[in-house]
């Protein structure tokens, strides 16, 4: 009898543990959650041994962390400024752990919002309380002087930067 090939473990969302989430997001909470997911990768690449998780550095994981935050800020008093419903921002898609996209729901259902407006707020506070400015431009400063770099570096005709 041939021996039963190791099977790799399913990931959450091919069990069904992950949510996908479909909604309007302003440019500066895009760029902070950016931010810390580009942060969290610098910490993550120096890091060693059981300190070195890339689970931590993956925008599942911001949002997620994010999410939770606010679900547990605002558990006894609702939040009461949640942003206006957004038309003419850019369309993302990111997935949400499942039982916090439910109880964001119940949540959302308690303060007479949609669970999109929720997202929202939550994914806001948390850059505005948890991603420092000067992050976000120091990041800023990286990607000019990386583009300026890129741009000023000599590439051969194919297009493929040099293997010095």
């Amino acid at each position: 009898m041939p021996a039963r090939k190791k099977r790799k473990p399913r990931s959450a969302r091919a069990r069904g543990l992950r949510t996908l989430q479909h909604q309007t997001l302003p440019p500066g909470t895009r760029t902070g959650i950016d931010t810390e997911v580009w942060f969290r990768a610098l910490v993550t690449s120096r890091a060693s041994g059981a300190r070195r998780d890339h689970r931590w550095s993956t925008k599942d994981q911001v949002h997620d962390e994010a999410i939770t935050w606010f679900l547990e800020s605002h558990l006894r008093k609702p939040f009461d400024q949640y942003p206006a419903r957004r038309t003419a921002e850019e369309d993302l898609t990111f997935w949400v752990d499942s039982k916090l996209m439910e109880r964001a729901r119940h949540m959302a259902r308690r303060d007479g919002v949609k669970v999109a407006r929720l997202i929202d707020a939550a994914l806001t506070s948390y850059v505005k309380l948890h991603v420092p400015e000067q992050l976000l431009n120091f990041r800023q400063r990286v990607q000019q002087d990386a583009a300026k770099l890129y741009g000023s570096a000599s590439r051969p005709a194919s297009g493929k930067r040099s293997q010095k």
